[in-house]
């Protein structure tokens, strides 16, 4: 398949083929490690139910996972990003093959739409079969008003934000990993994967806010609730939610582009 537009092929039909091939190739890669996707769907699927265990004192408490099951959810989508954007980026330094992909037309903005959306889809692929499977094997409850999707499609473009940042500080650190897995972690706690924010004391709560994914599984877990989504906006959790989502996506953005062309003029594009 040739990367350069054809006569009749507008300026938009061609940059959207570009991003399609990048999807395509991330999409392609998930395929080839699909075992280590299975394994990583075990070991979040082990970790939560270990950590229900504990918080109920050696029982599953149901109400109590129909609250953290969300953030779970969440957690597979954001720690997806992460670890994958940044292992993908860091496995194409070393190898000398991000320095090659900048001689092809694609800028560095579609080419990270075309990441982006190939995480996206690994991410909720696993979080959709994690969902599955502990909702028909503990009965769990949901009531699937249509006012949860607004924060739900908010809480995932947080995930992916985060993991978009991630990844754009990958070009530029190299001992992002460590730091990856640490965020991970404060995402998992802060998150509302072990309890609910709502029962943090005050000024834990506030500063749980400030991690991806809270404030939306904030309100994603008031809508399954049955409550309005009014509620939400009323306590400003909502608003907050599309401030949090947009200043992490915008970050996201410009630290990826503005990395990537400071690697070009330093060489920082081929292994340290």
């Amino acid at each position: 398949m040739t990367a350069l537009a054809t006569p009749t092929e507008s300026w938009l039909a061609f940059q959207a083929r570009l991003a399609a091939n990048e999807t395509a190739k991330g999409l392609r890669l998930m395929w080839h490690r699909r075992g280590m996707v299975v394994v990583g769907l075990v070991m979040n699927a082990f970790t939560y139910l270990g950590i229900s265990l504990f918080i109920g004192g050696g029982h599953l408490v149901e109400p109590l996972m129909t609250l953290t099951l969300p953030a779970l959810l969440a957690v597979t989508v954001a720690g997806t990003a992460a670890l994958q954007g940044s292992g993908g980026i860091a496995e194409e330094i070393n190898g000398g093959t991000l320095e090659q992909t900048q001689l092809s037309p694609t800028s560095p903005q579609v080419q990270m739409l075309g990441r982006i959306t190939a995480l996206a889809v690994e991410g909720l692929a696993a979080a959709l079969v994690l969902g599955a499977v502990f909702v028909l094997a503990f009965g769990l409850a949901y009531d699937p008003h249509p006012a949860a999707v607004l924060p739900a499609l908010l809480t995932i473009a947080d995930a992916l934000g985060y993991g978009l940042l991630i990844a754009a500080l990958t070009v530029r650190i190299a001992s992002i990993g460590a730091i990856t897995h640490v965020l991970n972690m404060v995402i998992m706690f802060f998150g509302g994967m072990m309890v609910p924010i709502t029962v943090f004391p005050a000024a834990m709560e506030t500063v749980a806010h400030l991690v991806p994914t809270a404030l939306g599984i904030q309100v994603l877990n008031t809508t399954l609730a049955g409550q309005p989504l009014s509620g939400a906006w009323t306590d400003g959790t909502l608003p907050w939610l599309i401030v949090h989502t947009g200043l992490l996506l915008t970050t996201g953005v410009v630290t990826y582009v503005v990395n990537i062309r400071r690697a070009r003029r330093e060489g920082g594009l081929s292994p340290r």
